[in-house]
C-alpha cells in the first residue's frame, strides 16, 4: 500500500495541477505570467481584480462579543452575474465586524453575510468605494 501511494505522489510531482495565463487555475500570483492569481483560484488580469472591504453592525450596533454571542461565526460569499459563480468565505468571526479581500474579481457586485444554515443579508458591492457595509440580523 505504501509503494502504491508513493508511485502516485512521484507521478504527479511533474504534473502541475493549475494553468498558466489568464483564465487558468491558480493559488500563486507566480502560476499566472504576467496576470494576477485571483482569490478564486484563476489567473486574471490586474485590471480584472480589486480589493474589497465588506462592513457590518449587529441590529444597529456596532459588532463585538457581546452584540455576537448569538452567532459568533458568519460567512461571507460573493457573488457573480452567473448562477452559481459564488465565492465563499467560512467562518469569519461576528465580532470583528469586517472583512477584507484583495484580488476579488470584479464580476463579483454582491455581497451575502449570514450565518451557516440560513439565508443571509445581501447587498450590493459599490462600484466606487468597493466598500459593502450590511446591517444584520434587523
Amino acid at each position: 500500500m505504501r509503494f502504491a501511494a508513493f508511485a502516485l505522489m512521484a507521478s504527479l510531482a511533474g504534473c502541475s495541477l493549475t494553468g498558466t495565463g489568464t483564465g487558468g487555475e491558480c493559488v500563486r500570483d507566480d502560476q499566472c505570467g504576467d496576470d494576477v492569481c485571483a482569490r478564486s483560484g484563476e489567473c486574471l488580469s490586474a485590471s480584472s481584480v480589486r480589493q474589497v472591504s465588506v462592513k457590518w453592525t449587529i441590529d444597529g450596533a456596532g459588532a463585538s462579543v457581546s452584540t455576537c454571542t448569538v452567532h459568533p461565526d458568519l460567512y461571507v460569499e460573493f457573488a457573480g452575474p452567473d448562477y452559481g459563480d459564488t465565492l465563499r468565505f467560512t467562518p469569519v468571526p461576528c465580532s470583528q465586524g469586517s472583512f477584507f479581500v484583495d484580488k476579488l474579481p470584479k464580476r463579483y457586485q454582491h455581497v451575502e453575510v449570514g450565518v451557516e444554515g440560513s439565508t443571509g443579508d445581501v447587498t450590493t458591492i459599490d462600484p466606487a468605494s468597493a466598500q459593502a457595509t450590511l446591517d444584520l440580523f434587523r
